[in-house]
């Protein structure tokens, strides 16, 4: 198998969640999002505005790999979240880091705050990016969470203007592009169950790279 890890980012309300759960399962790799994450700091009594010391944010990233690697977490089968972005929220940081080390690790999927662009320089992980129409995730999210269709868009576009502004800050990327994913997935015409095998049709057809080969050994002169 080519690939260590999945990296799935999504605008909110497309459905990314119940996917990469399945992936995973299906997989047999851990699986982390921002629910473990949170839960994590929870747990562990982390104030996410004020996480500052090297030893605390090694401890909570160690405890997150450690949840993920379990693969425990059940999904939702409907993704209603919505996005939201404090610019004072040092979880989000912890986030980025947290899901490097995942990728870092291995055999994970990883569905957290923008875990492709976490991810960007690494060839080893499949990242894929999962969308649909703004009128159908306005639509999953009315229903979802018991709002008005008018209420949900109004929802929907904080929600994409906190990402977008996540985005930025974080990662420095300026206008989200499909150039920036593996491949694109619009689960308004693709079922979960089609989304899912696409996914771990391209993860198992993809070779395992050749060992790396040993640096050849000098003969010392005498």
């Amino acid at each position: 198998m080519g690939y260590r890890a999945i990296a799935m980012s999504q605008v909110s309300g497309a459905g990314a969640e119940p996917i990469g759960h399945d992936v995973a399962q299906k997989l047999g790799f851990g699986y982390l999002n921002e629910a473990i994450v949170a839960q994590v700091a929870k747990d562990q009594g982390i104030d996410p505005a004020t996480v500052t010391e090297a030893e605390r944010r090694k401890s909570f990233s160690a405890r997150v790999l450690e949840v993920a690697a379990r693969g425990t977490y059940h999904a939702p089968r409907a993704d209603s979240s919505l996005y939201a972005f404090d610019e004072t929220d040092t979880l989000l940081w912890l986030i980025r880091d947290a899901v490097r080390d995942a990728a870092d690790r291995g055999s994970v999927v990883l569905v957290a705050h923008a875990a492709c662009y976490a991810c960007a320089d690494r060839s080893d992980v499949l990242r894929v990016g999962v969308t649909a129409p703004f009128s159908t995730r306005a639509s999953r999210v009315a229903s979802a969470l018991g709002l008005s269709e008018k209420e949900a868009a109004k929802s929907l576009r904080r929600s994409d203007a906190a990402r977008a502004s996540y985005l930025k800050r974080v990662h420095g990327v300026g206008g989200e592009s499909p150039t920036d994913y593996d491949v694109v997935i619009n689960t308004e015409r693709l079922a979960p169950d089609a989304a899912v095998g696409l996914i771990l049709g391209l993860v198992q057809s993809r070779p395992a790279p050749p060992p790396q080969a040993a640096a050849p050994v000098r003969a010392s002169g005498g």
